[in-house]
């Protein structure tokens, strides 16, 4: 297994080293679960076809809402759930209508694959640092689909719009929930190109 492992590893490397182009995005994330942020690394491998790491956090809050509380005037939160999720995607994206419309609109499919850990942290202790280190976690296989558009700038940045769908099952319920994923909307911001 860790012959196959190192494996995948050397031919991902080699293919990143020889790439015609590279790019690091910055991404915020909008999930019916929750919200996150991530970070992309991706290089082309031809113009129209790229592929890369995805590296996202997911602050998982579906099941909480405001309940106020007319006694002491204030609002509480009820459901509240520290669930935090890690995927580390390795992805491939393939831009339509390459060289057929202008490049500063650049529509684009994408497939990610790859582990992702879940955290489930204590939510019976208020200390922050505590309730992280009193944690049950488990590492389980994740999958996103999504579609989207680029928009560059004359800068040379770009900015990305779109939405997707992230196949997050955890193998172990947590908190009596197995299924994580569902429906997300993202920006992405291109930091640099090299």
């Amino acid at each position: 297994m860790n012959k196959v492992v190192l494996m995948i590893l050397v031919v991902i490397t080699t293919t990143f080293l020889n790439a015609q182009d590279k790019m690091q995005n910055i991404n915020f994330l909008f999930a019916n679960n929750g919200y996150g942020f991530g970070y992309e690394y991706e290089a082309f491998r031809k113009s129209n076809v790229s592929i890369g790491v995805d590296l996202r956090f997911y602050d998982i809050r579906n099941d909480e809402f405001p309940v106020y509380n007319p006694y002491y005037n204030q609002f509480t939160v009820a459901g509240e759930k520290d669930i935090l999720l890690f995927p580390i995607f390795f992805k491939t994206s393939y831009y339509l209508f390459d060289g057929q419309i202008a490049n500063s609109f650049r529509p684009y499919l994408t497939f990610s694959v790859g582990p992702f850990i879940a955290v489930d942290g204590d939510e019976t202790i208020s200390s922050f640092s505590k309730k992280w280190r009193s944690t049950e976690s488990q590492t389980n296989l994740g999958a996103s689909l999504g579609f989207g558009v680029n928009f560059s700038q004359s800068s040379g940045n770009t900015l990305s719009l779109g939405l997707g769908y992230d196949y997050l099952n955890v193998e172990k319920p947590i908190h009596s929930k197995e299924d994580f994923g569902g429906g997300y909307l993202f920006l992405k911001y291109q930091i640099n190109r090299e």
